[in-house]
């Protein structure tokens, strides 16, 4: 028994050695500013076509900087970041048929424009305009094609909301 604990001792401890200061690049490794703790996310403007799809987008963007962990949602008069955006434009577009014509596959878009200033400095940390596209299939019955395009949606929003915490913060 002691001469397995010999060998297995030195073999721990050469792995202990060899994994200090091992680190993966782009996990979480962004080092904000000592001042930068918090960011407000406000309902975004909506001058698409669609009403209130602004709402889920919002929330899926704190869900996103949440799930992150990196940064503290607050109110907009106490964060030290405010997001602002607007959803530019939502549009559907048929891109597969039947042979009875009638379409059976859509895809959805959204554009955003994004400004993440400095409450206190008004220091610009992002300008973004980004666009997103999610496909979905169409059915015969109305409630099945209306959960597609509602998933479809969701999924755009997951895009936009990751690509926003990444283009925010691996900058710092």
């Amino acid at each position: 028994m002691i001469k397995k604990i010999r060998w297995l001792l030195p073999l721990l401890m050469a792995t202990l050695v060899s994994a200090c200061g091992y680190q993966v690049t782009g996990l979480k490794s962004t080092h904000l500013p000592e001042h930068i703790h918090s960011l407000a996310i406000p309902v975004f403007e909506n001058t698409s076509t669609e009403p209130v799809l602004q709402r889920s987008l919002t929330e899926a963007l704190r869900r996103a900087f949440i799930h992150d962990g990196r940064l503290q949602l607050a109110g907009e008069k106490r964060a030290d970041l405010v997001m602002k955006g607007t959803l530019t434009r939502y549009s559907i577009r048929a891109v597969a048929f039947n042979a009875n014509d009638i379409a059976t596959e859509y895809w959805v878009y959204l554009n955003v424009t994004v400004k993440v200033t400095e409450r206190v400095a008004g220091t610009v940390h992002l300008d973004q305009k980004l666009r997103t596209r999610w496909d979905y299939r169409a059915s015969s019955s109305v409630i099945s094609s209306e959960a597609s395009r509602q998933e479809a949606l969701s999924q755009a929003y997951r895009d936009l909301s990751e690509r926003l915490v990444s283009l925010l913060l691996d900058q710092f």
